[in-house]
């Protein structure tokens, strides 16, 4: 049964404090940060059911770490069913496609963990739309170094030429 429909994390919190509720569908924009109040609902004893319609949204790896149950709200109405059942019994249950989507993030991530302080610094400069030379006298080296720090980041990164680079989506941390 829904008890209540809570529009911003003080109404929430009062809804919690209340007592007698088992689980709390948050989606992951609620309140401007909807870990906040998944953390909040876990205090509280009940489950946090963490919702989004994006499988790139920048908390979904964390939503899928911290609360018991992830939901993508393009998934089919019989989805919550299975969800709150696998909750109720005390389980996790997440969207398939939410747990790809953290992976690949994951993955991304990786790749540009392997990446230098200064290669990074390069990155973000390609990414402004920086020429080379415009880098080196922007990070005080030489257009030569930039060329290998570009090369190498190409290497980690598996991309193939600067645009490709430019527009990677996995860089999107470093902007």
């Amino acid at each position: 049964d829904v008890v209540a429909s809570p529009r911003d994390r003080a109404q929430l919190a009062d809804c919690l404090a209340a007592g007698g509720i088992e689980a709390v569908l948050v989606d992951l924009d609620f309140g401007g940060d909807g870990l906040a109040s998944i953390a909040s609902i876990t205090t509280a004893g009940a489950a946090a059911i963490a919702m989004t319609g994006r499988t790139d949204h920048p908390a979904l790896a964390t939503a899928i770490t911290v609360a018991p149950a992830l939901l993508l709200k393009s998934g089919a109405p019989e989805t919550l069913g299975h969800c709150l059942a696998a909750v109720a019994l005390g389980g996790r249950w997440h969207d398939r496609h939410a747990l790809a989507a953290a992976a690949d993030e994951r993955d991304a991530q990786g790749a540009i963990a392997q990446l230098t302080a200064r290669e990074r610094d390069v990155v973000r400069l390609v990414a402004e739309g920086r020429r080379n030379r415009s880098i080196a006298d922007r990070l005080g080296i030489s257009e030569g170094t930039v060329k290998m720090h570009l090369h190498n980041v190409y290497a980690k990164l598996g991309v193939e030429s600067r645009t490709q680079l430019a527009t990677d989506d996995r860089l999107r941390a470093l902007a």
